[in-house]
């Protein structure tokens, strides 16, 4: 992810703000569901069984292309009252909290809590479960490409019908 963030940094440094979001698009790949990323069974094979949904909760890298400046961050997910909830912080200013998270099939769609009104997050989500990809509305009407990259983590967090403690 470092890789991918440094040459997105260099790209837009170098060609400009629409190499940048030519590469977060492009980066992105197709707007595949999760669900057809299995692979089709043959007509004599068992049923499969049902594909699990993705988790997201974890800690996730992210970069948008903020009208041709890079503005990276980190974006932590967990799971709260059977359903997510976590926090946005950008390098350059405070953490901001995600109200709301919902995955349907490959898509995803974020509400993210600002002083000045609500900030949208819409996108796709890779077959993996490790990317999302996506625009970024602000309250303001404006838009901006981002992505986002789950990091690599041994910790298993807790299935969703289990209760905490």
């Amino acid at each position: 992810m470092r890789i991918l963030m440094t040459t997105l940094a260099l790209a837009a440094a170098v060609t400009g703000p629409e190499a940048l979001a030519t590469s977060l698009t492009m980066d992105c790949g197709p707007a595949t569901p999760v669900a057809a990323a299995a692979p089709a069974a043959s007509p004599t094979a068992a049923p499969a069984a049902p594909t699990e949904a993705p988790n997201l909760h974890g800690n996730w890298d992210f970069l948008m292309d903020v009208g041709g400046t890079p503005s990276f961050g980190l974006l932590s997910i967990g799971q709260i009252d059977g359903g997510y909830g976590g926090s946005l912080t950008p390098i350059r200013t405070a953490p901001v909290v995600l109200r709301r998270i919902t995955l349907t099939g490959g898509n995803f769609h974020m509400v993210v809590a600002s002083r000045e009104g609500d900030v949208l997050y819409d996108g796709i989500l890779s077959p993996e479960g490790d990317r999302m990809c996506g625009m970024v509305t602000y309250h303001n009407g404006q838009s901006f490409p981002m992505l986002a990259q789950k990091r690599a983590s041994t910790y298993v967090s807790r299935p969703w019908g289990q209760a905490g403690r």
